[in-house]
């Protein structure tokens, strides 16, 4: 099955919005094994959509746009796919009831005529019910088994439409014993290493489809071979073992989410002492269902009143050696684990710029502190790019140091109770 996508609209284009849209689409076909051939932006113009929809079809089994759904001028996907196709649009009296019974529920009015609009369906289509909004989605089957498939662009509508209703058609329509993609996640190593290590860990193998995604503090390695499922279990299995502790477990989708894990099932609690983090690392923390199993709270002091008044940092500590040193974040975790009992912590202090910067601690300087029972660290990073990039490698290496040190320093008797 070959799967392309059309985004629509002038504010992914003009960058107001991020096409958000199309990551979440290709990685839940990515999830059914299926990659995408090729994916366009298209403004809102219906000659523009037409063109690019023709396009798709010339080489594409299945095709979706997303977006230019609603009640507005500029929504013209609609009009514009019914009119490439050749297929007039009819009113639906159905649709036009359910999105009239969605606007009273909410106490909303709007013309009639919008209402109309939405409820426009190309001829042969089926309609994709949409609880969340009140354009529907549409299916449209072409012949020899081609479909062009419609969905709305807001987020909270699009996301579930694809869960419920296009993942579960697509499925439908693949060969029973497709095998899905396998994924090894790695945490701490360079891009560059995973692949090396990978490629020597499988050179014996037959090929198979090899792709690598890099995220600060993490590699994601994806094996794919659709027809050979013995084939792929086998190539996961040589990278766990190549990868040993730094291969995340199967379910874990990042670092911070091993944390997680590990934490709870060790009873143990995780405080935050964020500087130049601005509080980010606590809310990669709640950002994660199920957090206040373990996580107690994040201390943000930003200026050094706050690091003295509620991280018990020495004045005289500050003055020596500056907020951004290791004596300082010392003095931050050892207040976590004392001051407000935390078995497991995080500090950082740093120089995120684009000021700040000294000879001796340039931007992008950060000073990282992890402890667990039994164990305390603090380690000095030099972190490139922007203010954005060096906060993000921050919170990122935060975990990925923190998980390091929980694996390495197991529950002891003697720690058990430090």
């Amino acid at each position: 099955m070959i799967v392309s996508i059309i985004s629509v609209g002038n504010e992914l284009l003009n960058g107001d919005t991020l096409n958000s849209n199309a990551a979440c689409l290709g990685q839940r076909l990515a999830d059914l094994g299926l990659a995408v051939h090729h994916e366009t932006c298209v403004p809102d113009d219906h000659a523009a959509i037409a063109e690019a929809l023709l396009t798709a079809l010339a080489t594409s089994t299945v095709v979706l746009t997303i977006g230019g759904l609603g009640p507005t001028r500029d929504d013209l996907t609609r009009t514009a796919v019914a009119q490439a196709l050749g297929r007039p649009l009819h009113d639906n009296p159905a649709v036009a009831n359910a999105i009239r019974d969605y606007l009273r529920r909410r106490g909303v009015a709007i013309p009639a005529e919008a209402v109309r609009l939405q409820a426009l369906v190309p001829e042969g289509a089926s309609v994709l019910p949409n609880p969340n909004g009140t354009a529907p989605g549409l299916w449209c089957d072409l012949e020899a088994g081609r479909a062009v498939v419609l969905l709305p662009g807001p987020p909270g509508e699009f996301i579930p439409m694809v869960d419920d209703e296009v993942m579960p058609r697509l499925r439908a329509r693949l060969p029973a014993a497709l095998a899905a993609p396998r994924v090894v996640r790695v945490a701490g190593v360079a891009e560059s290493v995973v692949e090396a290590t990978t490629l020597a860990a499988l050179r014996d193998l037959p090929p198979l489809g090899l792709a690598y995604c890099a995220k600060p503090g993490c590699v994601t390695v994806r094996l794919t071979d659709p027809l050979h499922p013995d084939l792929l279990n086998a190539a996961e299995e040589r990278l766990r073992q190549a990868f040993q502790t730094r291969a995340l477990p199967a379910a874990c989708a990042s670092p911070a989410e091993h944390v997680g894990i590990i934490l709870r099932q060790r009873g143990l609690h995780l405080a935050t002492a964020e500087s130049c983090t601005g509080g980010l690392i606590a809310a990669a923390v709640t950002d994660l269902p199920g957090s206040s199993e373990w996580f107690t709270g994040a201390v943000v002091a930003y200026a050094n009143a706050w690091k003295e008044r509620f991280l018990d940092v020495n004045a005289d500590l500050l003055n020596r050696h500056g907020a951004v040193s290791q004596p300082v974040v010392s003095a931050m975790l050892d207040s976590l684990t004392r001051r407000y009992h935390a078995d497991a912590a995080i500090a950082v202090s740093g120089v995120a710029g684009p000021g700040g910067g000294t000879p001796d601690k340039p931007v992008g300087t950060v000073f990282l502190g992890v402890a667990v029972p039994g164990h305390a660290q603090v380690m000095r990073l030099d972190l490139p790019g922007s203010r954005q990039n060096v906060r993000e490698r921050t919170v990122a290496m935060a975990f990925v140091t923190l998980r390091e040190a929980l694996l390495t320093h197991p529950p002891t008797p003697a720690n058990r109770t430090a």
